[in-house]
């Protein structure tokens, strides 16, 4: 059973600041955990709002029970203590974060000949996040990298938003793209940024097999001390009259270029 104790910690994992302290965030509602359950994420604990029907839980509950994972119920007013949205579905897992630095990535992509990791600047729009998440993860990219400004991976918006794609992606966050693009340039990557200012249309560039493609928000795009350690610049047309482009859109839009030309490379 849950003391009051209990749920206070577990209440904290709603802010950056509880979530880094204890290397733990939450998962919410149905869908999400049954495909964090599914992705074999390493999930502690699933908790559900006593006042819920079980019935619905059914199926969660065989696996958690089969794989040794706790299961508590817990009183509406308490859940709601937990809660971080009206949409849970009076389910939530904790998760563990896992640990991953920036040498971990290096180390993966140093060998392989075909890569590809994502930067990302100052992308604080957990809506987006999850979006590049999602993408980045269907189009198996290697790893994401955000910088300082960028919001928590872990946030529990950005979560609802990924899905599984959290579970599927190797994240390391708060580093300086400026600081460590030569550490990629160093086992033969090109570094390519994307902007609405590009040198280059995306569909007319060859993107190199180990590439690190760069994004930067809508409204402050990337620093210029890191385009100027870029090697190329691309951009996506514009036919309409709308001013910019949803970087997670974007995002998609170039993600699924690099696997069309890989795909041809290969016929």
């Amino acid at each position: 059973m849950l003391t009051n104790a209990d749920i206070k910690r577990i209440s904290e994992l709603k802010e950056r600041s509880g979530r880094e302290e204890q290397a733990k965030f939450l998962i919410e509602g149905k869908r999400a955990v049954t495909e964090a359950l599914t992705n074999n994420t390493s999930i502690e604990r699933i908790i559900v709002n006593i006042a819920v029907d079980p019935s619905k839980f059914a199926e969660i509950f065989s696996v958690a029970e089969e794989i040794g994972i706790a299961l508590d119920e817990v009183p509406a007013g308490k859940f709601s203590r937990l809660s971080s949205t009206g949409t849970s579905q009076g389910i939530i897992a904790i998760a563990n974060i896992p640990s991953i630095s920036l040498d971990d990535i290096l180390n993966e992509v140093r060998s392989k000949r075909n890569a590809l990791v994502i930067i990302l600047e100052r992308i604080s729009d957990p809506g987006n996040f999850g979006t590049i998440l999602r993408s980045a993860s269907w189009f198996g990219v290697d790893a994401i990298l955000t910088g300082e400004g960028s919001v928590d991976v872990y946030n529990p918006k950005v979560v609802r938003s990924a899905l599984a794609a959290i579970s599927c992606l190797k994240v390391v966050q708060e580093i300086k793209p400026s600081d460590e693009i030569s550490k990629f340039k160093s086992i033969g990557f090109k570094i390519i940024a994307s902007s609405q200012n590009g040198k280059t249309n995306y569909a007319d560039y060859t993107f190199p097999q180990k590439s690190c493609l760069i994004f930067g928000s809508e409204a402050a795009g990337i620093e210029r001390k890191t385009l100027d350690l870029c090697d190329e610049s691309v951009m996506i047309p514009r036919v309409g009259k709308m001013e910019s482009l949803n970087v997670g859109v974007a995002s998609a839009i170039i993600m699924s270029e690099m696997v069309r030309q890989k795909s041809v490379l290969k016929k």
